[in-house]
Parts: C-alpha cells; structure tokens; sequence
C-alpha cells in the first residue's frame, strides 16, 4: 500500500469535503422559508445518495487493494468514483503541496492493482501493447508512428526490443505521438486490454478516458528529462504481457 497511499489518503479528503458539503446543505436547508427549504432538502438528497454510493466505492476500492480480489459486483462502482473525484483529489493534493506527478504516480499504481485483481486472461491479437512517440532515439530518420514494421533495430532505444516482445507473443503493438492518437489506436485495435507506457500525466488522462476498458499503466524512465528518448524496463512489460496471457 505504500505507493497508493498518497492517492488512498486524498481520496478520503476528497470525502471529507462532500460531508462538509452535506453538512452545510443541511444548515442552509433551515435558514430557508417553507419555498425554498423543499429544494435544499432535493439537492440535500442527492447530495446523501452521492455520499453513500462514494463510501461504498471507496470500502471496495481499500479491500481490493488489501485483498488483491476484484469485488466484480463494485468495480463499475469504484471505477464510477475514481473518474468523478480525481480532479478533487488533484486540487486538494495541491492544497498539500503534492505534486500532481506524485498524485497521478499513486493513481497509477491504485489502478494497475485493480487492474491486477480482476485476473484477466486475454487472447494474444486482443492485448494492445500501446507505446510513446518519444521512446524512438530522436536521430532515427525512420517513422514508425504509421507502422512499426519500419524499425530497423539498431538497438539505440527499446522500440526494436518491444516490436520483438510483440511478435514473440503475437500482441498488437502501437506508437504513437499524443493523447488523440492513442485513442484512436484503441478504437482501431478494439482491445480487451491494454499495456500503456508514458509518462505520469499521459498515462493518468489515458486510464481514465479509456475507462472501463482495463488499461496497465508502466511508467517511461526519462534519463534525459521530458518526452526525449526515454526507456522503459522491458522485464516489466514482458512480465505485464504474459500476466495478462495467463489470466494471473
């Protein structure tokens, strides 16, 4: 849990705050006249139901995390909550003093835990191997946005190790150079799930506009700062593809 307490913490935060909402909801709701009190105690309502099916979310989402085991009847639930309250989270982080690249880290790692839990097998040509432009060394003159059939494998980054790993494992692979581009590859590929790497922001915005489709998150390592020929531990992505292959 060590990871995934920064995310675990302000989520409860971010809870915090809707008690408080509810709390001061019910103090308006008896300044008001009769007129004005039966829409307060509607918007009091709603407020209450939000609250219970959060805490619920959030009870599944901590016994996921403790347990390893996906509560399937509660994903859609904790799925639900987390796409609602992660712009909360990352304000009330910056309240803290958080960075948001340490937020989105634990959000990370939250996930690719749930992800884990559910145990899901996929066959080979329906697992998205889904990768960044910036990978490539940036004085290859070769592209490979449009196919990665045009790497040469000179062995000056990883592309030419991941393009291996995806056809010792026959798992489509995918480069591509932005946000826009990577969902459309996903709407190409109609995966059953997918490994993405990228750096903390485009992996956090990625996971969630792709959610439920269940998406395993690997950050780049960036040895030369931003979006510049970074690297990714292929050990990591090899043991991600062959857990998703097994079902484990």
């Amino acid at each position: 849990m060590k990871g995934k307490r920064v995310f675990i913490s302000l989520l409860g935060l971010s809870i915090l705050f809707f008690i408080g909402l509810i709390y001061y909801t019910w103090k308006v709701v008896f300044t008001q006249n009769f007129a004005y009190r039966a829409v307060f105690l509607v918007i009091l309502a709603f407020f209450l139901l939000l609250l219970a099916l959060i805490s619920i979310g959030s009870i599944s989402l901590v016994f996921s995390l403790l347990k390893g085991k996906n509560y399937g009847i509660f994903q859609r639930l904790v799925l639900w909550e987390i796409n609602l309250l992660f712009p909360f989270i990352v304000q009330i982080g910056k309240l803290f003093q958080i960075t948001q690249d340490r937020i989105q880290k634990s959000f990370i790692e939250v996930n690719n835990k749930l992800v884990e839990a559910k145990k899901i097998k996929v066959r080979p040509q329906k697992l998205l191997l889904l990768l960044p432009h910036c990978l490539q060394n940036d004085q290859c003159s070769f592209k490979i946005t449009g196919t990665v059939a045009n790497c040469h494998h000179c062995g000056r980054c990883n592309i030419g190790s991941l393009v291996d790993l995806a056809r010792e494992y026959k798992v489509n692979i995918r480069v591509v150079t932005g946000g826009t581009l990577a969902r459309k590859a996903v709407l190409d590929a109609k995966p059953e799930a997918v490994i993405a790497v990228a750096c903390e922001r485009d992996l956090s915005s990625g996971i969630i506009d792709a959610s439920p489709l269940p998406v395993f998150g690997i950050l780049n390592d960036r040895p030369f700062g931003p979006c510049t020929n970074t690297r990714v531990n292929l050990e990591k992505v090899e043991q991600t593809i062959n857990k998703f292959l097994r079902g484990e």
